[in-house]
């Protein structure tokens, strides 16, 4: 086979190309190539028979490059000083499928114009170039983990925390809208926190879509999360039916899971515009983010929780303390023996206590209706035979509750000692009802006596009168009426179950 040699001794190229380790690629000053051995082959794809002939710019240059290796080949052959000879360089090398591949090649001249020739040895370093990303990914992601763990630690509050992670992603990955779940309770199940991230993007249907959605462990991509404690990509939304959501303006999901010890704690999702195909470092990631995220968020949940706790905590012994001045200060001063005045006073006390008590039981987030009056007559010595208690069973909250309880224990107490309970054939009757209004139910609350001794005015106002016409009312947020009938006395009031100023801190 004959070998063109131009100004280099035949047997020398026959060995060079016979023994190189790396790609050796031979052309002349037009960029023809002239030699080719075997391990081009190996690395490039073409064979020699297939390549010889042809230029370097219509078969291994890529295309992106083609202009500017013509200019190069072009000042080279009008004697303008050479750029990249003998030289180390990494660039792209196109396979004979079209793929590019990072390469290292040295060339080196031969000759002079015109019939110099170029000796090109190169060697394929996808290998290494794979090495180096993710030598570079990993310093990226250890880079990423310390900025975003420290702007999460120094998060105001929890939402704050869950914010300021989706930004940090969305920033990671350019994607327009990121949204957390968060897992409420040790239950497998998922619900919106509500804390969502825009960048220049509309998501008001998926955000509709989201708002009231709960996902159970399995069930969609979040329940998926939750299951797998792995991320997850959809690359098309519209062929994934699983994706429960379907109604709404992107192409794209992936997620993640925030973790603590091992328990997913929450998921973060993020939306493209289009389909799009994830990059596995990516994946790869987020999934060592959402570990150490996960555990700084989880310690901003915690802060929160103390917070609210200790806030908790002082508006309910700043109440209790108001509650207990109250009866001290009316209890002692209407000139009755100590002793007795010291008895009405543990009883009053006693009441409160079992309100809290019942309140306690709920973790102080409610108290039912029934329990609360029951108890509160139980607490005055009060038979239940001898009272009648009609109406629908609910919750109320804990700065009613108490002031219910005790409204009730002074009807009781007056009740017994004045009233239909103070002879043996009188009798009580409560009721309540819950009348439905535009904004909130109203509360309606009756009590009334039957075949006591007949009912009179009082000449002064007791603490009971007192209790029942300020304290109830201004907790209630409602109206009382004390109804001093000759035939027994009644006691009516009236009140929204939900006003913005009684709501629980």
């Amino acid at each position: 086979m004959k070998r063109v040699s131009h100004y280099i001794d035949p047997a020398i190229l026959e060995g060079i190309l016979a023994t190189a380790l790396d790609a050796v690629i031979v052309s002349d000053a037009d960029g023809k190539i002239v030699e080719w051995n075997q391990q081009a082959t190996t690395t490039l794809g073409w064979k020699r028979e297939d390549i010889i002939g042809k230029t370097l710019k219509r078969t291994i240059v890529p295309e992106c490059h083609r202009e500017s290796h013509a200019a190069g080949m072009a000042r080279l052959k009008n004697g303008a000083p050479a750029r990249i000879l003998n030289r180390r360089l990494e660039l792209m090398a196109r396979h004979r499928s079209g793929e590019e591949i990072p390469v290292e090649m040295a060339i080196t001249e031969i000759g002079k114009n015109p019939n110099n020739l170029f000796i090109g040895f190169l060697r394929d370093i996808t290998e290494r170039k794979k090495y180096e990303d993710a030598l570079t990914r990993r310093a990226v992601e250890a880079e990423s983990i310390a900025t975003m763990s420290g702007e999460v630690a120094n998060a105001r509050d929890f939402e704050s925390a869950l914010t300021r992670s989706l930004d940090a992603i969305l920033q990671l990955t350019e994607w327009p809208v990121g949204h957390a779940f968060i897992r409420p309770n040790p239950d497998p199940v998922l619900v919106s926190s509500g804390v969502w991230v825009e960048r220049d993007a509309d998501c008001a249907r998926l955000k509709a879509a989201t708002k009231d959605a709960v996902f159970p462990i399995g069930v969609g991509m979040p329940g998926k999360i939750l299951a797998t404690g792995e991320p997850m990509w959809i690359e098309n939304i519209e062929r994934y039916p699983e994706f429960i959501r379907q109604d709404h303006e992107f192409g794209s999901a992936f997620g993640f899971p925030l973790k603590s010890e091992g328990i997913v704690i929450a998921v973060l999702e993020f939306f493209a515009n289009s389909a799009t195909r994830p990059p596995e470092e990516l994946l790869k990631t987020v999934k060592v983010l959402g570990e150490q995220l996960g555990v700084v968020i989880e310690r901003k949940r915690q802060e929160d929780r103390q917070k609210t706790l200790v806030n908790e905590l002082n508006h309910r012994v700043k109440n209790t303390i108001s509650i207990v001045q109250g009866i001290a200060h009316q209890t002692f001063v209407d000139g009755a023996p100590m002793d007795q005045a010291r008895e009405i006073f543990m009883r009053r006390l006693n009441a409160v206590a079992s309100a809290h008590q019942l309140l306690m039981s709920e973790n102080w987030k409610h108290a039912s209706i029934t329990d609360i009056v029951a108890h509160a007559i139980e607490g005055c010595g009060g038979a239940l035979d001898r009272i009648r208690i009609t109406g629908r069973d609910f919750d109320v909250r804990p700065e009613i509750a108490v002031s219910i309880a005790l409204a009730i224990h002074e009807l009781c107490t007056n009740a017994y000692k004045y009233g239909a309970l103070s002879v043996p054939e009188g009798h009580v009757e409560i009721r309540w009802t819950l009348a439905p209004e535009a904004d909130a139910p109203t509360f309606l609350f009756r009590w009334a006596e039957f075949d006591g001794p007949p009912v009179s005015p009082p000449t002064k106002r007791g603490f009971g009168s007192r209790l029942l016409e300020r304290g109830l009312s201004k907790s209630l947020g409602g109206k009382v009426d004390l109804i001093f009938d000759p035939a027994g006395f009644r006691a009516r009031f009236t009140s929204p179950l939900s006003r913005k100023d009684n709501e629980t801190e």
